[in-house]
């Protein structure tokens, strides 16, 4: 199986949370790119399954959103984009576009798993590959905070094949106003720690299940 991994916190340092979840799917013979916003404004070495969103030179036109993005943290990020200008969202959303369309031409993945429902989350089901997507508090918090997030958002929800919640709190959330009461999607709660990523690999081939009418 060949899964695309996006996050959106840094993606590059080798210590992050989605390459650690790549090195432990990677011992199950499991082939994981990973895709999210990159530290710096140009990665000088780049590994080929390392796809950085380069989003310094965009975010200068806003101190928040220029302070989230060297932060680097997804909490930082999700909370920043509800801010942004309709012209500035739609900046960073073709960047992003670009970047995710590049990742998926280059390794060909079976499914992609989305860390977080953000912007991100909407630009990788527009890549027609099956989506997992896990939904934590804080997702929803910031999509809330602007009538456009949450419209893309909540289409990215209901386009994804797998749902996975953060907790029972955040299933609650999701069936109230984000999906369908009955939504099929939502299949699971757990957190993402250091023991995911069998249960990401899990989510992916469930989305990969459905998409094919299994």
């Amino acid at each position: 199986m060949r899964l695309l991994i996006i996050d959106h916190g840094r993606c590059d340092p080798a210590a992050s949370r989605a390459h650690r979840v790549r090195a432990e799917l990677g011992r199950d013979g499991t082939a994981v790119a990973v895709c999210g916003p990159s530290s710096v404004p140009r990665l000088e070495e780049l590994d080929a399954a390392t796809f950085g969103i380069h989003l310094h030179d965009i975010a200068a036109a806003s101190h928040r959103f220029l302070d989230a993005v060297r932060d680097g943290s997804p909490a930082a990020l999700l909370a920043a984009i509800p801010s942004l200008s309709p012209r500035l969202l739609g900046s960073v959303r073709e960047t992003a576009r670009q970047l995710i369309a590049e990742a998926v031409d280059a390794t060909d993945p079976d499914a992609v798993f989305v860390m977080h429902a953000g912007i991100l989350a909407d630009l990788a089901v527009e890549t027609g590959v099956p989506v997992a997507v896990h939904v934590g508090p804080a997702d929803l918090d910031a999509a809330a905070a602007s009538r456009g997030m949450r419209k893309l958002v909540t289409r990215a929800l209901g386009s994804s094949e797998v749902l996975v919640a953060a907790d029972e709190a955040v299933t609650g959330r999701l069936r109230e106003g984000w999906v369908e009461a009955d939504a099929a999607a939502i299949v699971e709660a757990w957190p993402l720690d250091d023991a995911c990523a069998s249960r990401i690999a899990a989510a992916c081939r469930l989305a990969i299940d459905r998409r094919r009418g299994v």
